[in-house]
């Protein structure tokens, strides 16, 4: 199936869009784009590689970041014999590592710990709706503070997760070998091989069940916009996974994704950024839109640079293809090189 009921721009991701669209004097580098992924609750569980972005100026050495989504889903739907509840919140704090060698080659690890529990946001999210001029769905019609994560199908329920849980989520590892690296440190291709385990519990919804394997291009541009202090990373690439846990029957074995990020060198400590990503349906003939659709993802934010090689990012996510992914999605991260 195809991307469907686009949302019209909102005004938050207009300011985006202008913020990219000027340039000022040149500052620090954007460096790499927000460390999140869709995390709709069930697509969330395969393994989409997330922070194997390229970076053409790299040093040698170790490389920390950890960032904590908090998204926020309230979805109800009926089609025929199946009915879709993703109705919640889910916490994921992904913990990320990666360490460069001289020529180029690094090595990435990404161990999320992911959290489902009822929507206690769900009244703030109301309000933001309202301040941002987005549209609320049913939200307001259905009981606040709610944990239903469920898919039934000719009155066979087939996942169910209404109980607040914790724990681990699926591993994440990758490798990357550099392409293409300009002397001017300013251009780089990398191809990034990655795979992510079953380390999560598929029952109570924190993994999938499934082995996925990745293989897909990363690049970064810091020289064709320079004249207007824009830096560009993107990547794009395929997904093999192995039969899982969760919708097995409906449960597509090949996937694709891709991302793009924008980033703007507003001041030497402040870097505005625009993100998109996307990714082909990890499901086919579920009868709901939710799962069987491609899931678009636009995030909006800014890296504040700190003292001590600390960076924070600050990012609001929204679903632009609707109900593929949350509602919205608060992202906060911390990262350092070392």
């Amino acid at each position: 199936m195809g991307v469907h009921d686009m949302r019209a721009p909102p005004p938050i991701f207009v300011a985006c869009a202008l913020l990219v669209a000027t340039g000022v004097p040149p500052a620090a580098r954007a460096g790499d784009p927000f460390l999140i992924r869709n995390d709709q609750p069930v697509g969330r569980l395969y393994g989409v590689p997330v922070g194997v972005d390229a970076d053409p100026a790299a040093a040698p050495g170790f490389g920390l970041r950890v960032g904590l989504d908090v998204a926020n889903g309230s979805i109800e739907t009926s089609a025929g014999p199946a009915e879709l509840t993703l109705d919640g919140e889910t916490w994921v704090l992904r913990f990320a590592g990666r360490h460069v060698w001289k020529n180029g080659w690094r090595v990435m690890a990404g161990v999320p710990v992911v959290s489902h529990q009822g929507g206690g946001t769900d009244s703030f999210i109301e309000e933001y709706h309202d301040a941002m001029g987005l549209p609320d769905g049913n939200r307001k019609r259905r009981p606040a503070d709610r944990l239903e994560y469920r898919y039934r199908r000719n009155d066979e329920t087939m996942f169910s997760q209404t109980d607040s849980t914790t724990g681990l989520g699926d591993v994440f590892l990758a490798v990357a070998a550099p392409l293409v690296r300009d002397r001017a440190g300013t251009r780089a291709l990398d191809a990034v091989a990655g795979v992510e385990l079953p380390t999560g519990d598929s029952d109570r919804l924190l993994g999938s069940g499934s082995w996925d394997f990745s293989l897909g291009l990363a690049a970064a541009d810091f020289a064709t916009l320079a004249k207007w202090n824009l830096e560009l990373h993107g990547g794009a690439g395929v997904l093999a996974l192995t039969e899982g846990d969760v919708l097995a029957d409906f449960q597509e074995p090949v996937a694709v994704y891709g991302d793009l990020a924008v980033g703007w060198r507003l001041a030497s400590w402040l870097v505005p950024r625009v993100q998109i990503d996307f990714h082909s349906p990890f499901f086919a003939g579920t009868g709901q839109g939710p799962l069987d659709d491609w899931a678009v993802e636009l995030v909006c934010g800014a890296t504040v640079l700190l003292p001590g090689r600390f960076a924070l990012d600050l990012a609001v996510a929204e679903d632009v293809a609707v109900h593929t992914a949350p509602d919205v999605v608060f992202h906060v991260g911390l990262k350092r090189s070392l």
